[in-house]
């Protein structure tokens, strides 16, 4: 059996998210060929590298990423850092010949997202961009209805990722708060990557964005006032005149994590919901109508565990999943690939794309104008 070392760089929450999808995978994965191992774990802080390489079961652990990155045991990379310390991480990875699995967003800048993907083409290892929606039972089911043109033609659309957790005004911000982050890039990224996986690239956008608060405070009791957007609201429009609406919030009341898609074509409509994470909403627009309305109306499908082999056998395919099954299946897929030399696809070049988009929308929010999007 291949064996497969893993280092981790960060050990913030989606270091952890990362570490537990690499712990998980041999059971939900049963008759694998290969076996990741926890090599390295990378933090700010060698105390708190100590600490994670215990809890996690990390063979070693540095307070030095390029330490990790030059060990000749770790053969992918997962950088779990601020979106800032992405380009120097990933792009000194590839040419040390590494595997990188990289969490969105790619970069901070269309710039910075080019150079990592031109590193990524001159490089022999592969990239995987960590947008985990991709990855659910239900949106691969969402993916596969598209792909067989049960939608048709798209008509019109919506996307909304929300959160409320930035309506304190007395809540200390963190680094996704300042320069480097903002809710465009942060849950922005996420919603974007779902709809045009699903529906395909737009042609124009309008965005229109809000910082809720001039000043907030800061952990160590100061106050900031160089803050990012806490809500962006967009206008996006399909090369064939579709055109829907995608929100980013963090100002959502009500809100925990919801991200909602709605997709409406000529032959019929997908709606899902990550709060309802198990069921797929689709109506067949070419059933008749009858009576009492015969068999037309959207139909509650089961997705559930339901992955393809050797996926979908623990847990059982009928007990519910939760939010970090898609990082498991992500992540599996990646190194499945990986193991088998094969492109795993969603790698930087997708993700300097998709960055390019973004960029184009701070643009519009910036002048209140409509932007032609780059193919």
């Amino acid at each position: 059996m291949r064996t497969i070392g893993i280092g981790v760089i960060g050990w913030g929450f989606m270091g952890k998210t990362h570490t537990q999808a690499l712990r998980s995978l041999p059971l939900f994965y049963p008759g694998i060929d290969f076996r990741p191992a926890l090599r390295c774990v990378c933090a700010r802080h060698i105390e708190h590298a100590r600490e994670a390489a215990l809890s996690a079961g990390f063979e070693h652990c540095t307070d030095d990423w390029r330490e990790l990155i030059a060990r000749e045991d770790v053969e992918v990379v997962s950088v779990c850092t601020p979106n800032d310390r992405h380009e120097e991480m990933v792009v000194a990875a590839l040419e040390a010949g590494k595997h990188v699995y990289i969490d969105k967003p790619l970069a901070v800048t269309a710039d910075s997202a080019a150079r990592i993907a031109a590193a990524a083409e001159r490089a022999k290892g592969r990239t995987r961009m960590v947008f985990n929606n991709r990855y659910l039972p239900a949106t691969l089911r969402a993916r596969e209805l598209v792909n067989e043109g049960r939608l048709g033609e798209l008509l019109t659309f919506s996307a909304r990722y929300l959160h409320s957790g930035s309506i304190d005004p007395d809540k200390p911000i963190g680094w996704k708060q300042q320069g480097q982050g903002g809710v465009l890039l942060d849950l922005g990224s996420h919603a974007l990557d779902l709809l045009t996986w699903l529906a395909g690239w737009p042609s124009k956008a309008l965005c229109a964005t809000r910082t809720l608060y001039a000043r907030r405070p800061t952990r160590d009791g100061g106050v900031e006032a160089a803050l990012s957007e806490d809500h962006a609201q967009m206008i996006l429009q399909y090369p064939n005149g579709a055109v829907g609406s995608v929100e980013a919030s963090k100002i959502a009341t009500g809100a925990d994590d919801e991200l909602i898609l709605e997709l409406r074509g000529t032959k019929g409509a997908l709606r899902f919901n990550t709060m309802d994470i198990n069921y797929l909403y689709f109506y067949d627009n070419t059933l008749p109508e009858a009576p009492y309305g015969g068999m037309r109306g959207f139909t509650r499908i089961e997705c559930v565990g339901r992955y393809p082999a050797p996926g979908g056998k623990f847990m059982t395919p009928k007990a519910s999943v939760g939010w970090e099954r898609g990082h498991l299946h992500c992540y599996y897929t990646f190194l499945d690939a990986v193991a088998h030399g094969r492109d795993p696809g969603c790698g930087a070049a997708e993700g300097a794309r998709l960055q390019r988009l973004m960029e184009a929308l701070r643009r519009s929010a910036a002048t209140g104008a409509w932007v032609d999007v780059e193919a």
